[in-house]
């Protein structure tokens, strides 16, 4: 399962929803997009690497240290995916430990570092502080910022779609947001909201996000260079500059593992041509659900107005927080 269609979605609807309101924003966005889009994933999921590696094929396979206990191409053993940098070797496990709170904010930070958790109410000083600096820090900013506003799309609507912060009055299937609901969540944006609403490609979408620069203002919004700009001065505590090459090679890793990852997703996504059945393992995981059952129950649920209303939390925290440029 896909957490890239959630987050794409809740970064396009952010998109829609803070045109009227402020529409050099969305036209930042629209110049940008790709950059947009690449921060609404890559800007916080830190691990989007593979679980693990086949000797034989070369092929990698899983997410973020899971994977399969054998090759789907020669049903080989994986062997556990490493990354090795100045010498040292990461799993993945290790990486979102180390940087999963950083780019979340909210939760994900480890024990130590559990001091550092920002409340909701801090976001507005935190997102703001981030594009001011990003404006001062660059010469030309524009596509930078469109990065760091895809990552406050990612940040609140994980918040919301995962209750960390409550506001979403869904209950779809089992939960709000589950594992065994997550194929409606992510065949219902694909869908529904994508192709038929929105008219997405979703492949040219998602392969150009991959295509993107590592983006330096990452190590800055993640406080993981020396302390500088307004965000340092407003939030002086927590900064780890040691950590900024690691990060920088992480999100090289996140960008070509995606490029491999993406096409599985398609597939996967895509519905049988006669039939109108979907993936068997995505059905397996509902509990024996028909895609067409699937995008019933979400429409009881009213899943499409939860995503309106993320999609309007998004907007209005992407205002506030370009507000005073």
């Amino acid at each position: 399962m896909s957490g890239i269609i959630g987050h794409l979605t809740y970064a396009i609807l952010g998109r829609q929803a803070v045109l009227e309101k402020a529409p050099q924003i969305a036209q930042l966005i629209d110049e940008h997009l790709d950059s947009y889009l690449a921060g609404a994933y890559f800007g916080a999921d830190i691990m989007t690497l593979p679980g693990g590696r086949c000797i034989v094929c070369g092929g990698e396979y899983g997410y973020g240290g899971n994977h399969p206990d054998r090759c789907p191409e020669d049903h080989i053993p994986l062997h556990p995916y490493t990354l090795t940098f100045d010498g040292v070797s990461y799993r993945p496990q290790i990486i979102h430990r180390m940087f999963y709170g950083r780019s979340h904010l909210l939760f994900g930070w480890q024990r130590e570092q559990a001091k550092f958790r920002l409340e909701w109410s801090q976001l507005p000083d935190y997102f703001e502080a981030v594009v001011a600096d990003t404006f001062n820090f660059y010469r030309r900013p524009e596509r930078r910022v469109a990065y760091v506003m895809g990552w406050i799309s990612h940040v609140i609507g994980d918040a919301l779609i995962k209750s960390i912060q409550p506001g979403l009055d869904l209950y779809l299937l089992n939960g709000t947001y589950t594992s065994q609901n997550r194929p409606i969540q992510d065949l219902f944006s694909f869908h529904h909201f994508g192709r038929t609403e929105c008219q997405i490609d979703w492949a040219n979408l998602m392969f150009n996000l991959t295509e993107t620069p590592v983006e330096s203002v990452q190590a800055h919004f993640m406080r993981l260079t020396q302390p500088c700009g307004q965000l340092a001065e407003k939030f002086p505590e927590g900064w780890l500059p040691q950590h900024k090459q690691l990060l920088y090679v992480v999100m090289g890793e996140n960008r070509r593992y995606q490029k491999i990852r993406t096409p599985r997703l398609l597939q996967q996504l895509e519905l049988d041509p006669i039939t109108q059945s979907c993936d068997s393992e995505l059905s397996r995981i509902t509990g024996g659900l028909v895609f067409e059952e699937m995008m019933r129950m979400a429409e009881a649920a009213k899943f499409r107005q939860t995503l309106t209303y993320i999609g309007e939390s998004v907007g209005k925290f992407l205002f506030s927080s370009y507000s005073k440029q």
